[in-house]
């Protein structure tokens, strides 16, 4: 008997499904849900980029990317956070989850092919674990269900899609290209496979636009710690 086995190729046929016209990627974002919004992560990017410009000269070389990622991350969790979506960490990731346990989001740093339409789809641009390949895995099974199936799975909260939130800052055109997506192929520390992209946009890198850190601490948001329900 011969073994079925699933392989990630580079053809055309095996892409994802890109949305990237305004009207359908403001469309799926809601039919995710209601608190996604362009806005939403066009925030999160700018205070990401406000991090970024805080760099000097005494900086270390990898100061700005490190700092940009920080606060992207922070600033998700904080917006969602006070949409009662769950702030939590699973060995030293951090996610974000919506109350009904029906998605979480992650945010990665990705490649050159991040936010846009090119030859191949876009992939993260620091190696992942065991974590990143255990959500990946977990999102190909629901994938693979019938869509009878796996309307049954989500309607039952027995299952957690893990959405990533993927972003590449532009060296060259000083610009932040960004895209929520769906993984389903990894191998050797990568993202070999998407079954869906949201392209959100491109933001222009301009200093003069963001203004100093206050000096008065920011209250984090309260979040609510609610029982676990789904994957994570």
């Amino acid at each position: 008997m011969s073994k079925f086995e699933l392989t990630h190729t580079g053809n055309f046929a095996n892409r994802a499904r890109t949305i990237v016209d305004s009207p359908l990627v403001n469309a799926r974002l809601r039919e995710l849900s209601s608190d996604l919004t362009t806005d939403l992560f066009y925030k999160v990017i700018f205070s990401g980029l406000g991090a970024r410009n805080e760099i000097t000269h005494a900086s270390a070389t990898t100061a700005a990317g490190i700092k940009q990622w920080l606060q992207t991350v922070e600033t998700l969790r904080t917006l969602l956070g006070e949409k009662d979506w769950r702030i939590h960490d699973h060995k030293n990731c951090p996610f974000i989850s919506s109350l009904d346990q029906k998605m979480s989001i992650i945010v990665m740093t990705g490649n050159t092919e991040t936010g846009r339409i090119g030859f191949d789809d876009p992939t993260n641009q620091a190696e992942k674990g065991a974590v990143a390949e255990n959500f990946i895995n977990s999102n190909r099974q629901l994938q693979l269900f019938n869509r009878n199936a796996f309307n049954k799975v989500k309607n039952n909260n027995d299952g957690t899609e893990v959405w990533i939130f993927l972003y590449h800052y532009d060296k060259v055109l000083k610009e932040v290209r960004y895209e929520l997506s769906y993984p389903t192929g990894f191998d050797k520390k990568k993202i070999t496979g998407w079954d869906e992209r949201i392209i959100l946009g491109t933001t222009p890198n301009k200093p003069a636009d963001f203004t100093p850190s206050q000096t008065n601490p920011v209250a984090p948001a309260i979040v609510e710690v609610m029982p676990k329900t789904g994957t994570f």
